[in-house]
């Protein structure tokens, strides 16, 4: 049987819709970004003068997936753009709302086809899948809800924990995830027939929040990928220059969750002429708390996919000891860029003791001394380097649409 793949968003759907594609199974793939030159807002970088029209050829370069079929994908209204220029504006509060109302929406777009009587399961998205999967239900299709973070009442409690000790470094942005969307999770948990999630983490988040063993049974880790075509030209690492400092990356989103603070701190310990700090992302930070560590960084906002290969593949480490993680693709890319990992137990374990740290439960005590382990060992580093890209062929494309294959033949789909 087809499947349907849906999110308004974009995370990791444009994948699986392709591997769906490849193995001769998708019905269609709706999302709100695809970038097609030729259709509105996209045809905007042929219009505007330069260098605005690069800057928006650069975002939309993000958004680019040639291999998908466009007659297979749909895509519903521009709200996914107005909650992104906000949220980079700084009213992010406004973006959340522009997002549960697009998402509305986008849903809505979705009820003609599945009311009709062409065959096809769904595959849909954490936060966006209810309202499809209760309709779904009433016309007797299958449904596969793809959970890309871990259970949020784990999350509210471990994050309390956090805030104990690093209350102001969270935006307003950044609360407590509201019972409403707990409640929507819940729902989602009991309308699928089977819960994927992307490491075993994330698994026992859910675990410990439901405890029912219907539930339990619904769950099944499938390990995400990275685009191997992005990352193809990345060079093997050569040994890291002993006279220089180590060169550590931060890449993704700029929050607590994810340890920026320890990995901020920890680098204020370090003297300059030993390490230094990039930081990619979207700055989730109060201002006054950046400030105070602006010197120790190099700051790039967010930039087009097709630069984050260079980038990483010019960078030592990349660190995520992060909190709470759904998985972290970013993880499985900084290994195909040639990158040692420092990453917490609370994402996928994409590193082993061939390509790097593994700290445990973040904290910046442990941030410093997995930071120090490498400038303090550059043969050590260097091991890890090497070895970093054979490791990433674990998480490849090919790796993943064969183990959904095998995921659909267990399911009977």
């Amino acid at each position: 049987m087809n499947i349907a793949v849906f999110h308004p968003g974009t995370q990791h759907s444009w994948q699986t819709a392709l591997a769906l594609q490849q193995l001769g199974q998708l019905a269609w793939y709706a999302t709100s970004i695809f970038y097609q030159p030729d259709r509105f807002p996209y045809r905007l970088e042929r219009l505007l003068p330069e260098p605005l029209a690069s800057r928006l050829h650069h975002e939309f370069g993000r958004f680019s997936h040639p291999a998908l079929d466009p007659a297979l994908v749909r895509t519903a209204g521009l709200a996914e753009w107005a909650e992104r220029l906000l949220a980079r504006a700084g009213w992010r509060s406004l973006a959340k709302r522009i997002d549960r109302a697009g998402n509305r929406r986008f849903v809505a777009a979705l009820a003609s086809d599945i009311r009709s009587a062409t065959p096809f399961s769904l595959w849909g998205y954490s936060g966006s899948a209810r309202s499809t999967f209760e309709l779904a239900q009433q016309y007797g299709r299958s449904c596969i809800l793809d959970r890309t973070n871990g259970d949020f009442r784990i999350y509210n409690a471990m994050m309390a924990q956090v805030r104990e000790r690093y209350a102001a470094w969270f935006l307003p942005s950044e609360e407590r995830v509201p019972e409403r969307i707990i409640e929507d999770d819940a729902q989602e948990y009991r309308l699928a027939d089977t819960i994927l999630v992307g490491s075993e983490f994330a698994a026992t988040t859910i675990r410990s929040a439901e405890r029912d063993p219907v539930i339990d049974a619904r769950l099944r880790v499938l390990n995400y990928c990275y685009d191997e075509q992005l990352f193809a030209a990345c060079p093997s690492p050569q040994p890291v220059d002993r006279t220089r400092p180590v060169r550590f990356l931060w890449m993704g989103l700029v929050i607590p969750r994810k340890g920026i603070q320890h990995v901020l701190e920890a680098i204020a310990m370090i003297p300059p002429s030993a390490a230094q700090l990039t930081i990619v992302g979207d700055m989730k930070l109060p201002r006054d708390i950046f400030a105070r560590y602006r010197d120790r960084v190099t700051y790039l906002p967010t930039v087009p996919r097709s630069a984050v290969p260079a980038i990483m593949a010019d960078h030592h480490v990349l660190l995520l000891p992060s909190h709470f993680e759904g998985a972290g693709i970013t993880l499985y890319e900084g290994l195909a860029a040639g990158c040692a990992l420092i990453q917490s137990d609370r994402c996928a374990l994409a590193v082993t003791p061939q390509t790097g740290v593994q700290i445990g439960a973040p904290g910046t005590a442990a941030v410093h001394a997995a930071m120090m382990e490498a400038i303090e060992d550059r043969d050590r580093l260097d091991g890890w380097r090497a070895a970093a890209q054979a490791s990433a062929r674990a998480y490849s494309f090919a790796n993943y649409r064969n183990n959904i294959r095998q995921l659909l033949t267990d399911i009977g789909i």
